[in-house]
């Protein structure tokens, strides 16, 4: 090995991810979940998520594979239209490619049936992510859960 290629690997190892630049990154990942509901994109949506991700509603049994998720969220006989959606980030922890944040959201949307909308309604929650970092270094959500705030 040359002086050159030993260099050149100390400053590629340099490079790696810091544990700051990963919690930004999970940070991240979570509000790009709240921009994609914002779009009202179904696919946009889906995409912040791993395939084999599993969802944890408040007060329902578990969600587990994108089919099941996108047949919850996005069911044939009615259509869900988000108008205004916050969530905070209180906490990030990063272990390896495991991250984990949590917080308090706000969600106000409308839902049509039929082609009729109805009332918009507002519900505020906590919320937990689990995020696992992918191959190509993003992060995606493996775990949701949420806990609606009465």
């Amino acid at each position: 090995m040359t002086i050159a290629s030993l260099a050149l690997i100390i400053l590629i190892a340099g490079q790696a991810a810091s544990p700051q630049s990963d919690r930004a990154a999970a940070e991240a990942a979570t509000q790009a979940y709240r921009d994609a509901w914002l779009s009202n994109d179904p696919r946009r949506i889906m995409a912040t998520l791993t395939p084999d991700a599993v969802l944890f509603p408040s007060t329902l049994p578990p969600i587990a594979g994108g089919d099941a998720i996108r047949r919850f969220w996005f069911p044939s006989s009615s259509s869900t239209r988000v108008v205004a959606m916050e969530l905070s980030v209180d906490s990030v922890h990063v272990d390896g490619d495991t991250a984990v944040t949590s917080g308090m959201g706000s969600l106000t949307f409308v839902v049509t049936t039929n082609g009729v909308d109805g009332a918009p309604r507002a519900q505020r929650s906590w919320h937990v992510n689990v995020l696992r970092r992918q191959r190509d270094g993003s992060w995606l959500i493996w775990k949701r859960m949420w806990g609606d705030l009465r």
